[in-house]
């Protein structure tokens, strides 16, 4: 493990003490004092308060440096882009931000087109030199091998196996990473369960998400692909069955909470999970009325695989997607300062 790594992605998303990070990092306190001292040399870091705390000596808190480097961070979804522009440390709001209606279908060639558009208007509006901007993160739907940046496939696009990011790395010189929308979430999941094991589900804005944990390590197939799970064998299909129709609320709850059964069956047993995480919009809205219908089919399952399975609601709140693309552009900025 690189700890210099950990160090930075750390404090990349909160202000901490040395003695808090030796506890979270399970090394000893004089070699984490070696490793900031020599950050803070290399003034990737800072130190900021000191706290006092109820027992011991007063701690000194520390964050990576802020205003010396930047992300540009970019959620597409069919017919929309939402975009801002972030400095690497990620408690401080975004610089601008910048949203655009985008035409349905598009071309690779369009896409790219309209993504260093982005990043031109976002570094315009900030007054920021594009040279300042360490990495370009874009998330978007669909099968997307997160180590290559090849878009399998995507509702933006007719071709397959589209590399998106060579043709935004060559367009404008800096280095981009692409993600599926849902592994924006599961990374922020998978920081708030450390050690944990867990499959999730995450419906919003008309897709589902969805994402699995083993032993605290976030999964992914080959190159890096992102799990889907729309390939479910569900009649209609499994991402248009979570849906709440206003005129049919009854029956549709209903409908949604049978399909989350069927989803979960498929996937916690596989590997004895027995935790089910769920988020995303539409679990804010109606996760009072479908949870509980969920978790009564489980429990009432012969199967002990599937009756011992409990599902956890996180009530993220809305957009917490961009909060994760954030975060895991400032991660791919440690990886080029250390």
């Amino acid at each position: 493990m690189d700890y210099k790594k950990q160090i930075l992605n750390i404090l990349h998303s909160e202000n901490e003490s040395r003695a808090e990070m030796t506890r979270r990092l399970g090394v000893t306190k004089a070699y984490i004092t070696k490793l900031t001292s020599q950050l803070l040399a290399e003034r990737l870091i800072e130190e900021r308060e000191v706290k006092d705390v109820t027992f011991g000596r007063p701690q000194q808190m520390l964050a990576v440096k802020s205003y010396a480097w930047y992300s540009v961070n970019i959620m597409l979804r069919r017919g929309n882009v939402q975009a801002s522009l972030n400095d690497y440390n990620t408690q401080l709001p975004p610089l601008t931000t910048h949203t655009r209606m985008l035409p349905e279908v598009m071309t690779p060639a369009g896409l790219t087109a309209e993504l260093v558009a982005c990043v031109k208007a976002l570094c315009e509006s900030s007054q920021l030199p594009m040279s300042r901007i360490k990495v370009v993160s874009v998330a978007l739907q669909g099968g997307i091998e997160h180590f290559t940046g090849v878009v399998r496939y995507c509702p933006l696009f007719v071709d397959n196996n589209v590399n998106l990011r060579a043709l935004v790395e060559e367009s404008t010189g800096i280095p981009t990473r692409v993600y599926n929308i849902a592994h924006c979430t599961t990374y922020l999941l998978a920081k708030l369960s450390p050690g944990m094991s867990w499959v999730a589900f995450m419906p919003g804005f008309g897709s589902l998400g969805y994402g699995y944990c083993m032993n605290g390590q976030t999964g992914l197939g080959e190159n890096g692909f992102y799990p889907e799970i729309v390939h479910l064998p569900w009649e209609g299909g499994i991402e248009q069955a979570f849906n709440v129709d206003e005129n049919r609320q009854q029956e549709t709850l209903l409908t949604t909470a049978k399909a989350l059964y069927f989803a979960i069956c498929c996937t916690a047993p596989v590997h004895n999970i027995k935790t089910v995480i769920v988020t995303g919009e539409l679990f804010e809205d109606y996760g009072d009325a479908i949870l509980p219908l969920a978790q009564s089919m489980l429990d009432n399952s012969s199967d002990r695989h599937i009756s011992e399975i409990r599902i956890r609601h996180y009530k993220t709140g809305y957009h917490y997607g961009v909060k994760g693309l954030v975060q895991l552009s400032a991660d791919s900025i440690t990886d080029l300062l250390v």
